[in-house]
C-alpha cells in the first residue's frame, strides 16, 4: 500500500475478495455513485480468474476458471457491455467428448442434433430420449432454475408449493427427488451414454447417489452443453470488471489482506487491514469462505451462539482436482472415430463404464486414488493461440477429482499421478509422448488451497453441494438472502446461495 493512503478513511461499501463475485459486486455498486472500495489479499485481482504463466516463461494457462458456463444469463455481460470490443467469449460447438479404449467416442455438442447423432452409435433409443429430455430440461433451466439465481432464496416448503402450480414446475420437483445416478439411469440404457451424462451431471461435486438436488442435472448438462471460453484468458473478465469500478470511481486495493471486520455496537463499523490502515464503512460485504469471514474476521464473541454453531458446522467440497499442465509442440490427437473430438472443449479419457465412475469417485471420497481414474482435458491453445507467445505451441492440461488429504500424501503422490496420467493420457492420444511434450506441473488440492487461501482444503466452490448446504441453507438460514444477523454485513461469494458455475 502506497504511504500517502490515510490511515483511516470513509467510504459507503468495502467488499473483501477481488474474485469475480466481489468485482461484479463492486462494479454495479461504484456505478450507482457508492463510493467503494475493494479489498484483495493477492496481488492481482480475479480470484480464480486468473490466466499465469504456471509452466514456463511465455506460456500461459488458466489455473483455475475456465469453463464459463453461464455467459449466456449473466446481467453484468449486458450491463457493463462485456461481450464485444471488451471482452470476447469463445463458444465452441463440440463441448465435451468422452474416448474409450476400443476407438469409439461420444460427443454433447451446442446443437441437438449433431449430440443425437453421436449418441446414436451406441443408442437409438437413447438419442430419442435425450432430444425429449433436453426439451423439457431446458425450460426446466430457462424457466426455473436460472432466474430462481437472481432472486432471494424461498424455503423447501415455499418452493414446493410454487412449483406444484405448473407443469414444469412440477416436472422439476420430480427430479429434486432423486439421485443423479437414478435420473441418468433412467433416461439412458447404453452405459457409455450413461457414463458420459453422469460425469458431466456430477464433476462439479454433487454426489452421484444423493438425492434433494437433481434439478442440478438439467443445469449442468444444459450449460455443461454451452460452456464458454474467455479469450485471452479468464483473468481477461477480471481485468475488464476492474476496469468498470476504476472508471466509476472505485478504489482496488491489491496485496491488502483483511485481518478484522470492525464491529461497534453490534453492527459493521469497516475493516482493518493486516498492515494497519482502517477502512470505515456501514457496510461490508464478504465474498470469503463461511469460517474465514464469521471466525476469523468477525469473531465468535460478535456473533450469537447459533450463527457460531452453524459456520462451524459448515462442510467443505468432498472432493478437489489435481491437474497436469501441458505445453507441448503438437495439440492432443485422440484415437477414436469422430475427429470434431479433437476440436472439443472438454474430453473425458480414462473411463470405460458407470461403475468404473463411480468406483473412481469413491475411491476419492475415501483418500485414495487408484488406477482406475478417469479425467478430462482441454487444449487451451485451440481456443486461444496467445496462450503461447511461441507461434504453433499448445497449451493443455488433464485434470481429474482427486481428496485433499490422500494416501502417502501429496508431496509423494503429485509426482507418481504426473506419471500415471501422463501413461492414461497416451493411451487415448497417442501424440502425446515426451519428444511432443516441451514441459509440465502439475498442481495438487494443496497447491490450490496455497494458491487461493479461501478455498480450503482445495474446494473450488467454498463448500459442498449436498442438500443442507444449497437454496435457503446456503450458508446457513440467516444468511443465505446475502444479509447477516450482524447489521451492515453482507456476504456475497460462492458460499452464498445459489452458490458457483
Amino acid at each position: 500500500m502506497f504511504e500517502e493512503f490515510p490511515e483511516e478513511s470513509e467510504w459507503d461499501v468495502v467488499v473483501i475478495g477481488g474474485g469475480p463475485n466481489g468485482l461484479m459486486a463492486a462494479a454495479y455498486l461504484a456505478k450507482a455513485g457508492l463510493k467503494v472500495a475493494l479489498a484483495e489479499a493477492r496481488y492481482e485481482i480475479g480470484g480464480g480468474l486468473a490466466t499465469e504463466e504456471i509452466l514456463y516463461p511465455c506460456y500461459s494457462s488458466n489455473p483455475h476458471v475456465i469453463y464459463h458456463m453461464m455467459v449466456d444469463y449473466m446481467p453484468v455481460i449486458r450491463d457493463f457491455n462485456l461481450d464485444g470490443p471488451a471482452l470476447a467469449w469463445i463458444k465452441p460447438n463440440s463441448q465435451t467428448g468422452m474416448v474409450f479404449e476400443d476407438g469409439k467416442s461420444l460427443l454433447l455438442t451446442r446443437m441437438i442434433e449433431d449430440t443425437k447423432d453421436s449418441i446414436s452409435k451406441f443408442s437409438f433409443k437413447d438419442a430419442v430420449n435425450f432430444g425429449k429430455v433436453m426439451r423439457t430440461w431446458r425450460r426446466i433451466v430457462d424457466e426455473i432454475v436460472a432466474p430462481a439465481t437472481y432472486v432471494p432464496p424461498m424455503s423447501p416448503l415455499d418452493l414446493s408449493i410454487c412449483m406444484q402450480r405448473t407443469k414444469i414446475g412440477q416436472e422439476m420437483l420430480e427430479l429434486v427427488e432423486q439421485s443423479p445416478l437414478d435420473i441418468i439411469t433412467d433416461t439412458f440404457e447404453n452405459d457409455r451414454v450413461r457414463a458420459l451424462m453422469l460425469y458431466a451431471s456430477c464433476m462439479w461435486g454433487l454426489d452421484p447417489r444423493e438425492t434433494g438436488l437433481g434439478f442440478f442435472v438439467p443445469l449442468l448438462l444444459t450449460r455443461g452443453m454451452n460452456k464458454c471460453y474467455c479469450y485471452g484468458g479468464s483473468h481477461k473478465f477480471a481485468s475488464a470488471m476492474a476496469r468498470e469500478i476504476v472508471k466509476a470511481g472505485g478504489l482496488i486495493l491489491e496485496h491488502a489482506p483483511v485481518s478484522n471486520i470492525i464491529i461497534e455496537n453490534g453492527r459493521v463499523a469497516g475493516i482493518e487491514l493486516a498492515e494497519g490502515r482502517t477502512l470505515r464503512s456501514k457496510v461490508v460485504m464478504s465474498t470469503l469462505d463461511p469460517h474465514t469471514t464469521f471466525l476469523d474476521l468477525v469473531g465468535a464473541d460478535n456473533m450469537s451462539a447459533d450463527l457460531k454453531e452453524a459456520i462451524e458446522g459448515w462442510k467443505y467440497d468432498k472432493w478437489s482436482y489435481y491437474t497436469l499442465h501441458i505445453a507441448s509442440d503438437e495439440p492432443p490427437h485422440y484415437k477414436c472415430d469422430d475427429p470434431w473430438i479433437n476440436e472439443a472443449f472438454m474430453t473425458v479419457s480414462g473411463i470405460e463404464s458407470t461403475d468404473q465412475l463411480l468406483a473412481h469417485w469413491d475411491n476419492v471420497v475415501a483418500g485414495n486414488i487408484s488406477d482406475n481414474f478417469g479425467g478430462h482435458a482441454t487444449c487451451e491453445s485451440i481456443f486461444d493461440p496467445t496462450l503461447s507467445d511461441i507461434p504453433g505451441k499448445s497449451i493443455s492440461f488433464f485434470q481429474m477429482h482427486a481428496p485433499y488429504e490422500i494416501e502417502g500424501g501429496w508431496d509423494k503422490r503429485g509426482e507418481e499421478l504426473k506419471e500415471a496420467i501422463l501413461g492414461k493420457w497416451q493411451k487415448a492420444a497417442p501424440n502425446m509422448t515426451r519428444d511432443n511434450i516441451i514441459t509440465t506441473t502439475f498442481e495438487t488440492p494443496v497447491d490450490i488451497e496455497i494458491r487461493f487461501p479461501n478455498m480450503r482444503r482445495g474446494s473450488i466452490k467454498h463448500g459442498d453441494y449436498r442438500p443442507i448446504q444449497m437454496g435457503c441453507f446456503r450458508p446457513n438460514q440467516e444468511c443465505s438472502s446475502t444479509a447477516t444477523p450482524i447489521e451492515g454485513l453482507y456476504v456475497c461469494g460462492v458460499s452464498t446461495y445459489p452458490g458457483g458455475l
